[in-house]
This record gives C-alpha cells, structure tokens and sequence, in this order.
C-alpha cells in the first residue's frame, strides 16, 4: 500500500510534493503542443478507373479486364505548430531496450513529455499494463534536471528495477520499466550543454 502525505496543492487542488511546481494530476495545458492525427482516407470513387465492357460477337479482341488499385489508407502524424509558442528543443532521448520498441528512439524535449499508452502521448508504449498516461519526464531547463513522475499509475513506473514514488531525478543510462517495456534514458543537456534562451547549443 502506497501512502503519500502532501499539504501542499496545485491551482486544480491536487495534493503534491512540496517540492514540485507541475502537478503531474493535471491535464495537458493548451498551449502546449499536441499531435494531430490525420485519419485513413480512402480513394474516392470518381477517381477510380472505368470498367471495360465485354466485347461483343463481332470482335474477335479478348475483353480486357482493369482492376481498380486498392484504396490507399494513410495515417500521417504532424505536430502542431502555433505561433508564438516556444520551440520545444530536443534535450534528450528514450531508446526502446525489449519489446516492439526495441531498438526504437524516442526524442525528450523540454517541459512535459507525455509517457502512455494514448497515441497522444509523445512516447507511446503499445502495453496493456501501461496507463493511458502513465507518467511525465520533465526536464526544467532552469536546473538542467530530468525529473520523471508517476502519473499514478495502476502498476508504477520504475527507474532501475526500484519503483519511483512519486518522482525521481533522472541521470544518464537509467533504465526506466512500465510494464514489460524498458527504456534507456540517454540525456544530451547537462549542467556544460544546453540550449541558450536564442536556440544556440552551448
């Protein structure tokens, strides 16, 4: 049984750590960026060849039969991109160590990044023990620190086989587990490498 004791609240009146200035209970802020999904189309009818008729008696030319091409069913995924917004660089990445996401690399950028099982998560992770969101990496770009927190979750998250709760600091080549996926966490800025309030990488 897991017992958190919290006085202190978010802006929505969930209890978090004292230590945290994003609540990990709240949802996505608007001005964040999502990704936008672009359903399957298929081929409009129109556009599909004309069927050739059969010959008649007459002809002796063999009926030529065209088939139609199958219809084409395309998902594509873009990210939404608002004016004004800042440019959420990339600071690190998560590479897929087991699993469909093996060998796989998933871009960390900065603020929240969204880990779950909902293809709106910014790393989705095909599991049936995986929570819709199931947690937050934050990197605060203030403190050069990578923070991942449990969104809580039905089975946890684990950072080197040991559960997190809460949160936990990330540093280099932690492997974080939800469910039976594990991750490799490889950061690129640290207190000597970042990116600069221009976009420069220092």
């Amino acid at each position: 049984m897991r017992v958190n004791v919290a006085d202190k609240r978010c802006d929505n009146g969930h209890f978090i750590d004292e230590s945290w200035d994003i609540c990990p209970y709240c949802p996505q802020e608007a001005s964040e960026p999502e990704i936008a999904v672009v359903r399957p189309t298929r081929v409009p009818e129109s556009a599909a060849p004309t069927p050739v008729r059969p010959p008649t008696r007459a002809s002796a030319a063999p009926a030529v039969q065209v088939q139609s091409p199958p219809p084409q069913e395309r998902t594509v995924a873009a990210s939404r991109f608002e004016q004004g917004s800042p440019k959420r660089y990339v600071v690190g990445w998560l590479i897929g160590l087991n699993g469909t996401t093996r060998g796989e690399s998933y871009p960390v950028r900065m603020g929240r990044n969204v880990i779950g099982r909902d293809r709106r998560s910014d790393v989705v992770i095909p599991d049936d023990q995986a929570s819709s969101h199931h947690a937050d990496l934050v990197f605060r770009p203030e403190e050069r620190r990578f923070i991942l927190m449990d969104h809580n979750s039905t089975n946890g998250t684990y950072v080197n086989e040991s559960e997190i709760e809460p949160r936990r600091d990330l540093i280099g080549k932690d492997v974080i587990r939800i469910g039976s996926h594990r991750f490799l966490f490889m950061p690129l800025c640290h207190d000597g490498f970042f990116w600069d309030d221009e976009g420069l990488l220092k």
